[in-house]
């Protein structure tokens, strides 16, 4: 649809439109910026992943994420050979690789999450601060309750 065309009612007030409208919005403008930096917003969420727990599991990166393990497998991949995390076999489970970010990874996270901030930021331009308040409390809320749920 173009900017143009006017967009019924039905989905203008149906949350699922509006999520989509958003999601596809925020993410073509994030990673359009973090394409300047060879990099994506998958590869962006693991790292911020480890920023958190100083370790994951390929497992737990994969469930946290909702990304299919042969993906990340892909992604580790790509974040290892830039240097920014590093694998190793669970010594106490052979079948397990623990990922962990290394100096490099944690620099670059600092950077990236700048650059998702201020691109966050200008997809969602038309907000107020207030508006953006309320949007993220929603959204977290609306995360953790689906979480419980599983």
């Amino acid at each position: 649809m173009s900017n143009n065309t006017p967009i019924p009612t039905a989905l203008l007030e149906s949350p699922s439109f509006q999520l989509e409208r958003v999601r596809r919005r925020v993410r073509d403008t994030v990673e359009s910026a973090l394409d300047d930096k060879d990099t994506t917003l998958r590869e962006f969420w693991v790292l911020a992943c480890l920023m958190d727990e100083s370790a994951s599991s390929q497992t737990q990166l994969s469930d946290t994420l909702a990304i299919d393990a042969s993906d990340m497998v892909r992604l580790i991949d790509s974040l290892e050979k830039r240097g920014w995390v590093s694998r190793q076999r669970d010594p106490s489970d052979r079948r397990r690789q623990i990922v962990t970010s290394t100096k490099k990874g944690t620099k670059a996270h600092k950077e990236l999450a700048e650059l998702v901030t201020e691109a966050e930021d200008e997809a969602l331009d038309a907000s107020t601060n207030k508006q953006l308040k309320h949007l993220r409390k929603l959204a977290k809320s609306i995360v953790l309750a689906g979480e419980a749920d599983s």
